[in-house]
């Protein structure tokens, strides 16, 4: 019975709450490139961890989604095996794999396993704004990159002297891509405390401001420090649904 009480159909549920005017958020879990249609399959999960989830797994109209948000990390993260190009060795005392992993505690949630770490990888990046189309994003744990002389970014894929222009789908040509990179001056002065963009040191604002460019989507939350609250909201003029609104 306690079980019973709890159970309802959720497609009426959730339309009834929309056409209420109630706000609804919608978590979804893993990553697009852990999807088992647009992932790097084999190496995926069961399910699609992707915006199309949404709609099939809720019921809901597309015409009813607004804001879209990724969640990113500042640098890249994967646990077990798949491809990985901006990949760094994490088992090399001092290095700067070292470091990702260990100030940034990347370990498995799950399994406990060590998490492979490397440099952001923007034509991941590109290919799951492309599929998800995101309206704003939230980059977390910019704080780990604290301390690094330099850092990096993947900007592109080069596959046989040629630049791609879209995600390989053949694990063959993932194994075979040379990663092009940019390098920043990186900034040592902490940023735990940093409430406002302008607070950020000017190298760690420059990151941030440089991968929203070669996104195209809006840098709207930034993750500055363990604690919850170590969060950085740039506001509603940094949401693209925002701007639609207004539009309207």
């Amino acid at each position: 019975p306690q079980i019973a009480a709890m159970t309802t159909d959720t497609i009426e549920y959730t339309n009834e709450a929309y056409d209420t005017g109630k706000k609804i958020l919608i978590e979804g879990a893993n990553a697009t490139m852990l999807d088992i249609d647009f992932g790097t399959y084999p190496y995926v999960t069961s399910s699609n961890p992707s915006i199309g989830s949404v709609l099939t797994g809720l019921g809901v109209s597309p015409r009813k989604i607004h804001g879209i948000y990724g969640t990113t990390k500042a640098y890249c993260t994967r646990v077990g095996e798949g491809p990985f190009p901006t990949e760094l060795e994490r088992d090399v005392p001092g290095s700067i794999g070292e470091h990702l992993g260990v100030v940034g505690a990347e370990w498995g949630t799950t399994t406990g396993r060590s998490r492979r770490v490397g440099w952001l990888d923007i034509p991941q990046m590109k290919y799951s704004t492309l599929i998800n189309g995101f309206t704003s994003l939230n980059l977390t744990k910019l704080d780990v990159l604290t301390g690094l002389a330099e850092v990096k970014i993947g900007r592109a894929y080069k596959h046989e002297g040629k630049i791609l222009n879209t995600m390989p789908s053949c694990l063959k040509t993932m194994s075979e891509i040379e990663v092009i990179y940019e390098t920043m001056p990186g900034w040592s002065e902490d940023i735990s405390k940093a409430r406002n963009f302008e607070d950020l040191p000017v190298n760690a604002q420059r990151y941030v401001l440089r991968v929203q460019e070669l996104l195209g989507v809006p840098i709207r939350w930034i993750g500055c420090g363990a604690n919850r609250l170590d969060m950085i909201d740039r506001g509603e003029g940094w949401d693209l649904a925002s701007k639609e609104d207004g539009e309207q």
